[in-house]
């Protein structure tokens, strides 16, 4: 069962580390951490709060998903979506997190609080007879995925509370489109159309839409900062060989991660590291790692942190 569809499309991850910087100077990055691996797939991560929520194979069923929460410290973690369901991972802020929920071939998007173990609705006007999938959430802004009529696919970025919603991109039934992640005031998303897929930067305050720089290769698996710097992968059709690639709100763009030729990257989700100063702020990337010769995911995380400034 797909997070969009019955079939999923994926590109996968990797633990081989290379820092290289293409414009300006290389970011310090750390090696690439465990987080959840095991025989099941491990995918769609999120992390938040002191939270952490991602998606788990059923034992024995290696494409059929339940979504886990866990808080920091604690060994066990609880399940999300519903008994008779399965779940995607989302997005989390604050307390709540979102995610994708499906049961007898319908997709809608349900809240959790984190802290009570709740399950809530969402707001009229959000889930429909369509199929909307891969939510994420940042303060009063959510942005998804929905199918929409003549085969097209929408990305849409909505204000919980006063109902103000922007369909950010669409894509008609020859392509596809990913939804990567709203954080602040800034959202990221996949287009594929033709023989070329792109990852687009949105600025809430501005309207304004960016396309990342691809030189000739496929960008895919955005995410993005509270500061507008954009975390994407850049590679080719076939899987392995790809690059975790940064370009800041600036423009300047850094090859942080190389992926080798057996591994690939399909998520990406950006939190900001709170224990960082002001003066060299960082950045946890979590990413969700498959193997291309088996098709088994595993969730990583690499820190980008900013080099701390000279004493004195």
């Amino acid at each position: 069962m797909d997070r969009r569809s019955a079939a999923r499309i994926l590109v996968s991850a990797s633990v081989l580390l290379v820092v290289i910087g293409t414009a300006g100077a290389a970011r310090d990055a750390s090696a690439p951490v465990p987080v959840k691996t095991s025989s099941r797939n491990e995918i769609s991560p999120a992390a938040g709060s002191g939270f952490f929520t991602w998606a788990k194979s059923r034992r024995g069923h290696p494409h059929m998903f339940d979504v886990w929460a866990q808080q920091e410290g604690q060994a066990t973690a609880v399940k999300v979506n519903a008994p008779g369901t399965v779940g995607f991972g989302g997005g989390i802020d604050g307390t709540r997190f979102v995610y994708q929920q499906i049961k007898h071939s319908k997709s809608d998007l349900r809240l959790f609080d984190l802290t009570t173990g709740r399950r809530s609705n969402m707001p009229p006007g959000i889930n429909t007879t369509r199929w909307e999938w891969a939510p994420t959430l940042s303060g009063d802004w959510l942005q998804f995925g929905r199918s929409v009529p003549g085969g097209k696919q929408q990305v849409i970025l909505r204000n919980l509370s006063t109902g103000e919603q922007h369909v950010l991109d669409t894509v008609g039934k020859d392509g596809d489109i990913w939804t990567g992640q709203v954080n602040g005031g800034f959202s990221v998303w996949t287009k594929c159309a033709g023989s070329s897929c792109d990852v687009f930067r949105y600025e809430i305050a501005t309207g304004t839409k960016t396309e990342m720089p691809s030189y000739g290769r496929q960008l895919y698996a955005p995410s993005v900062a509270a500061s507008g710097a954009t975390y994407y992968m850049s590679g080719e059709v076939d899987c392995g060989g790809a690059q975790l690639v940064k370009t800041t709100l600036d423009g300047r763009t850094f090859i942080l991660f190389d992926t080798g030729s057996a591994h690939d990257i399909d998520t990406t989700y950006a939190l900001t590291l709170p224990e960082r100063p002001p003066s060299a702020p960082g950045v946890r990337i979590y990413i969700e790692s498959r193997k291309c010769s088996t098709n088994r995911s595993d969730i990583y995380s690499i820190d980008d942190v900013e080099p701390q400034p000279p004493p004195g």
